[in-house]
């Protein structure tokens, strides 16, 4: 049973230095980060929704949010072979539709082009 006090919502203030911080070792631990450990949080459901959150009140604004729609080819590449390199460590293949939702959520803010 979960306790719903876990994901009650909060409040928290940050000014535009740490919102750009964060969002860039958001990016970071998902598009440049070669440890895949960090395959677990670069598609993670509380990372995404954080990252979200952070491009909503980013000054850049609709700015951000049109550069995110497009596909980002080097980003899809680089998530592939992170999910490709952890079957080959842990020597045990990961399902299709795993690895399609593992890869999606990887390459999160951006669109997949289903590969």
């Amino acid at each position: 049973m979960v306790d719903q006090s876990d994901h009650e919502e909060r409040e928290l203030r940050l000014n535009q230095g740490e919102i750009s911080a964060l969002k860039k070792a958001i990016m970071y631990l998902k598009f440049s980060c070669e440890d895949t450990e960090s395959l677990l949080y670069a598609g993670s459901p509380f990372i995404n929704s954080a990252l979200t959150k952070l491009l909503d009140v980013d000054d850049l604004g609709a700015q951000a949010r049109e550069f995110y729609k497009k596909h980002h080819e080097p980003n899809e590449l680089f998530a592939l072979s992170k999910i490709e390199k952890l079957e080959k460590e842990t020597g045990k293949p990961i399902d299709t539709v795993t690895k399609q939702e593992a890869f999606k959520e990887c390459i999160f803010p951006f669109p997949t082009s289903e590969k």
